[in-house]
């Protein structure tokens, strides 16, 4: 398990609580106890069936954070002795596992709605197609496939689906690899949404694979033939920097930006699609620092200028770009133009969030004459050139910290 991935279990009660009494869990199997069954009583586990011999962990507030409890008083020295091996596993930091969870991701197809010029304006600029075996980091494995690929003049991509296959670190498959298996599930389904240009549904839950693909998958697992899953030549794999020092920040950052991406792709009214899609990219500039909110608007201009300038120039350059952004091109130097656009990004963002949502809605084939109908796939453009200028090259800004502010201040 990567380095920053261990640090969060260290200082989360709850977490040390699922691996202790899984690992309980584990050992009592091996010592011949039935304990198949697992589950949760308000502050407690309960590890085998309610009518047979069962084991209550108790939270307790002191180390090791869990009391175990047998159902039979005959056999607490036993219980007491697996609860003991058990704490031993922690102390030395053994996870156990890999446990695989396997799901599938839809692509519920393009649908009508009441903005539905701006959304497939969107998607036919966004969509691409993705087919094979993938992978994100070492434990994260892809199968994309389509459904109704043999119509293959239609305008939309054919309906992707995504096997999803994770590998969890845990014992057995119980309260921890569970847990794990979850918070990694939506990051992946936000990655493949911003891969295929165009969103994949979480299902309600994710199960342990079942044993007859374990085969197929563990010869993947390490086989470096299985690529990385990538968007136009860019690595989308967000998870192999946790190992490495500082790279539990960045990675936040990353999957903030990707989970936002993903929910404004979803989205039904292009307004709030066009706001997330700013929100998406301005978390990439936001450090966890008490000033991070201390010049927010320089810091957004001056970050994506120097981060994706080529990108900008290109919506600038776009036919719409005026009358989407009500900005005249004129004699303006680039740097000028790119400034004014990133300002009027941040403004449409900042009108919303503060003022709420104006009406919007014309219906179909209402003639529009103010670029509204490819608003949102320039606002998609524009969140997608700064995760992939971000994934390439990330960094922090000293925007707003007051050390920096004091340097750059001009003197009286």
């Amino acid at each position: 398990m990567p380095t920053g991935q261990v640090d969060v279990i260290e200082t989360d009660l709850q977490l040390k609580r699922m691996l202790l009494v899984d690992w309980f869990a584990h050992l009592g199997v091996e010592a011949g106890y039935p304990f198949t069954q697992y589950g949760t009583s308000g502050r407690a586990f309960t590890v085998g069936g309610s009518q047979a011999f069962h084991v209550t962990a108790h939270y307790t507030e002191q180390r090791p954070y869990l009391r175990f409890v047998a159902s039979e008083p005959t056999k607490q020295t036993q219980v007491d002795t697996l609860a003991h091996n058990a704490i031993q596993r922690i102390d030395r930091r053994e996870f156990g596992g890999p446990v695989w969870y396997s799901t599938q991701l839809d692509d519920p197809g393009f649908r009508l709605s009441a903005s539905f010029m701006g959304s497939f304006v969107e998607r036919l600029s966004a969509q691409t197609r993705v087919t094979g075996w993938r992978r994100l980091g070492r434990d994260v494995l892809l199968e994309f496939t389509e459904v109704g690929a043999e119509a293959v003049d239609h305008v939309m991509a054919p309906q992707a689906r995504v096997k999803v296959h994770i590998a969890a670190p845990g014992p057995r498959p119980g309260h921890f690899a569970s847990h794990v298996a979850h918070g990694v599930l939506e990051t992946v389904a936000s990655i493949c949404t911003f891969a295929l240009g165009r969103s994949v549904a979480l299902p309600a839950t994710i199960f342990p694979t079942k044993p007859a693909e374990l085969a197929d998958l563990l010869s993947r697992h390490t086989n470096p033939a299985v690529l990385t899953l990538a968007r136009k030549h860019v690595s989308l794999d967000i998870f192999t920097q946790l190992s490495v020092p500082g790279g539990l920040a960045i990675f936040r950052r990353e999957r903030a930006a990707l989970t936002t991406f993903a929910a404004a792709m979803s989205q039904d009214i292009d307004l709030v699609a066009c706001m997330l899609y700013v929100v998406a990219s301005e978390c990439l500039t936001m450090p966890d620092t008490p000033w991070r909110h201390k010049q927010i608007i320089r810091r957004f201009l001056e970050f994506f200028e120097e981060l994706i300038p080529s990108a900008l120039d290109t919506i600038v350059a776009h036919d719409n770009f005026e009358s989407v952004f009500g900005l005249r091109r004129g004699s303006r130097a680039a740097h000028s133009l790119r400034k004014r656009l990133l300002d009027r990004l941040y403004d449409f963002r900042s009108g919303l969030v503060h003022g709420g949502l104006p009406p919007s809605y014309r219906g179909l084939g209402l003639a529009v004459e103010d670029g509204s109908t490819v608003r949102r796939a320039l606002f998609a453009d524009f969140a997608e050139a700064a995760i992939l200028g971000y994934l390439q090259a990330p960094r922090s800004t000293l925007i707003g910290h007051p050390a920096w502010t004091s340097l750059t201040r001009p003197s009286s």
